[in-house]
C-alpha cells in the first residue's frame, strides 16, 4: 500500500466517528462474562458473549474472508493485549496464534530506518553521505543515464524516498527482478530506471531506495543487512523471533491466501529485505515501536536512540510534510506504517501519547476498502484501552 494512500485511509478515518469502547463497556463485558461463568456451572447457559474486541474482529474477518488475523498493543514497555484470531493455514485446520510469524511487508521500512540511524549514532554514517559516485558508499555501479542527479543522492533522500524515482508504481524494479545477484540488479536498474527528478525536489515512494539502505548497511558496517539489523536493533530491544522471509515458510509462519489474480508466493520476498522482507508477530512489532520511540514517551523500557536522533528520525521533509525517515508522520505527532504483499497486509502505529500497536493479516484484497477498514479497526480497539 502506497504511502499516499495509507495518509488518505488515516484522514477518512479521522472524518468519521470512531466506535467508543470505553471503560464502561470494557467493565460490563467483564461482568457479563463473570455471570456467565456461574451460570454456566448452573447449566443455565453454553456459550459465552463475546467482548467487544472480538466482535470487532470477527465483524472485519467476516467482511473480507480473512482467515487469520493477529494483533497486539503496549504502552511504558508492556504488552497490553496480544491476540490471535482465525487460521495459520485453512487446510490443516493450524489456528493462528500470537506467536504465529506474519509477512510483515513495508513495516520493514522503519526497521531498517532504525538501523540506519544506530549508524548514525555511532558516527559511523550521516544522512548527507552520497550513496552513489566516487566518493559515495556505493561508488563500485557505474553511472550512465541521469549521471549528475545519481551522484546527488544522499542516504536522507533514500529515507525520506526524495530520491527522484523508482516508485511502486506499475513498474517499480523490486517486482521486475531479472538480474541473478543483488549487484547485478542494481546495476540493471540504474540502467533501465532512468530519474524523473532532480533528488530532494519530489517524493516518490521507493521500494528500490530502501532496498539500496540494506546495501548501504552492509556497506558501512561490513555484515549481512539481517545480521546487523538483529544484532543493533533487535536484540537490545528483546526480540528474538523476528527473521527475514525465504521462499520456503519459516517455522510457525501463517500461509498466505491471493486474492484474484495476485499469488503470494510469486512475490521475490528475499530480494525484498531491507525494504519489505521481514516476518513477525505483532508483539514484537510493538516492542520495536516502543523502543524506538522510549526516549520520547519517558517509560522505563530499553533505549534505542538519543532524543536528537529521535527527532532526525521523525523531521519530515519539504518534498512530502507527512512523511519523515521510515515513519508517516501527522501533525499530532502519531507516527505509523502500512506495509502489503499479495496475501499480507499490515499497520505498525506508534500514537503520540505513547500507546503502539501492530495489526496483521494473511490475505489482502487490492484497490479495495480492505486496508482502510483495517485502520479504522485497530483504531476502534486503540480507542477503549
Amino acid at each position: 500500500m502506497k504511502a499516499d494512500d495509507f495518509r488518505s485511509a488515516a484522514a477518512d478515518a479521522a472524518k468519521q466517528p470512531r466506535m467508543e469502547l470505553t471503560r464502561r463497556l470494557l467493565l460490563r463485558s467483564s461482568l457479563a462474562a463473570s455471570a456467565w461463568l456461574t451460570l454456566c456451572r448452573s447449566g443455565v447457559l453454553a456459550k459465552p458473549d463475546p467482548g467487544p474486541v472480538d466482535r470487532l474482529v470477527a465483524a472485519y474477518r467476516t467482511a473480507w474472508d480473512v482467515p487469520a488475523l493477529s494483533l497486539a498493543y503496549g504502552r511504558d514497555g508492556r504488552i497490553l493485549l496480544a491476540q490471535a484470531y482465525g487460521l495459520a493455514e485453512r487446510h490443516s485446520r493450524r489456528a493462528a496464534t500470537p506467536q504465529s510469524l506474519f509477512r510483515i511487508a513495508s513495516l520493514s521500512k522503519p526497521i531498517t530506518s532504525a538501523a540506519i540511524f544506530t549508524l548514525v549514532e555511532a558516527g559511523s554514517l550521516r544522512t548527507g553521505d552520497r550513496v552513489f559516485g566516487r566518493d559515495g558508499i556505493l561508488r563500485s555501479f557505474a553511472l550512465r543515464r541521469r549521471a549528475n542527479w545519481l551522484r546527488a543522492i544522499t542516504v536522507e533522500h533514500l529515507l525520506t524516498h526524495t530520491a527522484g524515482g523508482w516508485s511502486n508504481g506499475e513498474h517499480d524494479p523490486m517486482f521486475h527482478n531479472t538480474a541473478r545477484s543483488r549487484t547485478a540488479f542494481i546495476q540493471q536498474t540504474l540502467d533501465a530506471h532512468e530519474l524523473e527528478d532532480p533528488p530532494g525536489t519530489s517524493y516518490a515512494y521507493s521500494n528500490f531506495g530502501y532496498f539500496l539502505l540494506g546495501r548501504v548497511i552492509e556497506q558501512i558496517s561490513g555484515v549481512p543487512y539481517g545480521q546487523y539489523v538483529r544484532q543493533h536493533v533487535q536484540a537490545p530491544l528483546g526480540i528474538s523471533n523476528m527473521q527475514l522471509a525465504r521462499k520456503s515458510p519459516a517455522e510457525g509462519e501463517v500461509h498466505y491466501y491471493g486474492l484474484g489474480r495476485g499469488d503470494p508466493y510469486a512475490v521475490p520476498v528475499e530480494l525484498h529485505d531491507a525494504n519489505g522482507g521481514w516476518i513477525a508477530t505483532p508483539a514484537d512489532l510493538v516492542r520495536f515501536a516502543l523502543g524506538v520511540f522510549s526516549t520520547e514517551d519517558k517509560a522505563d523500557v530499553p533505549v534505542l536512540f538519543k532524543p536528537e536522533t529521535l527527532r532526525q528520525m521523525t523531521r519530515v521533509s519539504t518534498a512530502n510534510p507527512r512523511y519523515a525517515c521510515g515513519w508517516s508522520v501527522s501533525p499530532d505527532g502519531d507516527c505509523w506504517h502500512s506495509g502489503g504483499f499479495d496475501g499480507a497486509a499490515g499497520f505498525l502505529v506508534h500514537r503520540h501519547d505513547g500507546l503502539a500497536w501492530a495489526v496483521l493479516v494473511n490475505t489482502r484484497r487490492a484497490h479495495s476498502n480492505m486496508e482502510k477498514e483495517l485502520h479504522d479497526l485497530s483504531w476502534k480497539i486503540a480507542d477503549g484501552l
